[in-house]
């Protein structure tokens, strides 16, 4: 029989692996899905179900991920010393942030010369057209890795001022605000703003938000009051707002757990024990297997056939998704051997010994 520790320790792999499937699948709806629906024959309702489906999910994805980031790193920030840390929780994550923005554009830029063209018009430091450009773009968080930038920033910020959490909790959500009603320029800056605050109630509030979770008498009060809050802002435009993150990160554990308890779930468990790997690889193979089915499927006027239209409708987004979920880890465990272990582990690292992860509240 699995221990209550236990059950915690496979929601929040269950919530992980969930989240960065749903990050693979935006990345695949935006570059690749959303810019082809111009070119169907048939299908478009199904395909507008997924684009819409992807964008009714944004308060869960990236808020749910900083969450359990938060949480997971709340004993380094309230217990531990600088000297225990620093390296683990903030020198890795600007490492791999660097390396794998400059793995990226490399890479992104290769295949875009190759294959004729990018599929996206929008500012990313893998898009970059000179090293200068690349630079100020990548100090911007103006980059699908924009999570490591963030990661990076709210623990060193959060360690620094754990002590006054309230003055940070108040900062984190005028800086929410502030990206909601536009107020910060660069889709880069605005996402670091908006998802401070998830970070935050990981470290400080997470026990309350599990207790939440299970849904007791009282907790219905506080869960109806928290949706019309939400819906008031659905109400005036904001639909991507912190009450509805706040609703969807609670049940997010709620269905985490259920699926545990009812299933197994050792595959998304697993890969929410290995979604660094996946996020800092999949955008390459997006940008190469999306580029190259919408070219070929250009060439030889495949849209133009109902069949093949529907067939894409259908079943794209969640090929995409499997496709380079599968070959991201398996470059990954080519890769991740020898001298090959520096590109996902910050060199210091790999000469000291791992140790597991500590989640708050549990022994």
């Amino acid at each position: 029989m699995s221990t209550p520790a236990k059950k915690e320790v496979l929601w929040i792999n269950t919530l992980k692996g969930g989240c960065i499937l749903l990050v693979v699948l935006h990345h695949t709806i935006i570059t690749t899905f959303a810019p082809s629906l111009h070119y169907l024959t048939a299908g478009i309702a199904p395909a507008e179900w997924w684009v819409a489906f992807n964008k009714y999910l944004s308060p869960l994805r990236m808020p749910a991920f900083f969450f359990v980031s938060g949480l997971l790193a709340c004993s380094s920030i309230v217990k531990k010393s600088w000297q225990d840390v620093f390296t683990k929780k903030f020198s890795n994550i600007v490492y791999l942030y660097l390396l794998w923005g400059v793995i990226q554009w490399l890479s992104i830029h290769y295949i875009a010369t190759h294959l004729g063209e990018k599929l996206s018009g929008t500012k990313n430091a893998a898009y970059a057209d000179t090293p200068l450009e690349f630079v100020k773009l990548l100090m911007l968080s103006m980059t699908s890795l924009w999570y490591l930038y963030a990661l990076a920033g709210f623990f060193l910020a959060t360690k620094l001022f754990h002590k006054q959490k309230i003055a940070l909790v108040v900062l984190a959500l005028v800086a929410n605000y502030a990206a909601q009603f536009n107020l910060i320029p660069g889709w880069g800056p605005a996402s670091v703003a908006q998802n401070y605050l998830y970070f935050l109630l990981g470290v400080f509030f997470s026990q309350a938000l599990v207790e939440l979770s299970k849904l007791e008498g009282r907790h219905w009060v506080w869960l109806a009051a928290i949706a019309l809050v939400g819906i008031a802002h659905h109400a005036v435009g904001h639909y991507k707002n912190p009450f509805y993150s706040l609703l969807t990160i609670v049940f997010g554990i709620v269905l985490c757990r259920f699926l545990n308890e009812r299933f197994n779930m050792a595959w998304l468990n697993w890969i929410g024990r290995n979604t660094l790997q996946i996020y800092v690889l999949h955008r390459i193979f997006i940008e190469l297997l999306g580029l190259s089915a919408l070219t070929l499927a250009l060439h030889y006027g495949w849209f133009g056939t109902a069949a093949f239209s529907w067939t894409w409708a259908l079943v794209m987004p969640a090929c995409g998704v499997t496709l380079c979920v599968l070959i991201s880890l398996a470059v990954w465990s080519i890769l991740n051997r020898g001298p090959g272990r520096m590109l996902f582990v910050y060199p210091r690292l790999l000469r000291q010994p791992v140790k597991p992860e500590e989640v708050p509240g549990e022994r």
